[in-house]
């Protein structure tokens, strides 16, 4: 089952595995605060399906293996226009910056670190084409290194030693970061899995900034409306694709 416009078609149930960008919230000041119109909400409605958004704030993927979020939800019964996304990878790439402070010439790694994040994600591609799901793997939104390291590191640890860590160089944020989605990008392109590219839409923007919160890493409404208009977009297009094949 595939992440496809099902709207004419009689849709059924989107189910979302993503961290916080996919369950529309964002930080503001240190409060979990909630975007109006999430982007998942608005494909759903958008396409006739019904949501169900298993997405909360801090989830990674090594989480969801180690819970066994994805088992629980492949044992109920699916019904024919069922289909699932994961949009995780934001959380992996993060590191513990109380730590990386303490000791910022130590030797330190992320929540998942890449080689491990990598193998899980085929793991669980695995796993759900076992069970006769196609899951769709969403790219990760481009972060803004600048912002993410004032109003999230800085707030939580010592910035001055986690810039040592960083050798100086805040870019080292954003460059670690699309590392996990080079990860996310090649295991959809291996395993045949549908991949809703959002991030080059966003780079393509020359308004980036101001489609991403103050907070670096999480799209604010203008964001989540263009994550919301290209998959819509790039499902459309994969389902007039089919439409034609089969036609031909």
């Amino acid at each position: 089952m595939e992440l496809n416009v099902r709207a004419a078609t009689g849709g059924r149930t989107l189910t979302v595995f993503g961290d916080s960008v996919a369950k529309g919230l964002y930080l503001e000041t240190n409060t979990i605060k909630h975007i109006e119109r999430p982007a998942a909400a608005t494909f759903a409605a958008q396409a006739g399906m019904r949501l169900d958004n298993r997405s909360a704030f801090g989830l990674t993927l090594e989480k969801c293996r180690r819970k066994g979020y994805f088992e629980e939800y492949l044992k109920r019964p699916l019904e024919e226009g069922d289909a699932a996304a994961i949009a995780l990878g934001g959380n992996d790439c993060d590191y513990d910056w109380k730590r990386v402070a303490e000791d910022p010439f130590g030797y330190h790694l992320p929540h998942t670190p890449l080689p491990l994040f990598e193998e899980m994600l085929d793991d669980t591609i695995t796993l759900f084409l076992k069970n006769g799901v196609t899951p769709a793997l969403v790219a990760l939104p481009p972060i803004i290194s600048e912002r993410f390291f004032q109003k999230m590191i800085c707030t939580r640890a010592d910035g001055d030693a986690v810039l040592k860590f960083f050798e100086g160089d805040v870019s080292v944020i954003s460059r670690h970061q699309e590392a996990y989605n080079g990860a996310v990008v090649k295991a959809a392109l291996s395993r045949g899995c549908p991949l809703i590219d959002i991030r080059t839409e966003f780079l393509m923007r020359t308004d980036l900034n101001d489609l991403i919160c103050p907070d670096g890493i999480h799209p604010n409404q203008a964001g989540h409306d263009l994550i919301a208009e290209c998959a819509l977009r790039q499902a459309r297009r994969k389902t007039a694709s089919a439409v034609s094949a089969a036609l031909a």
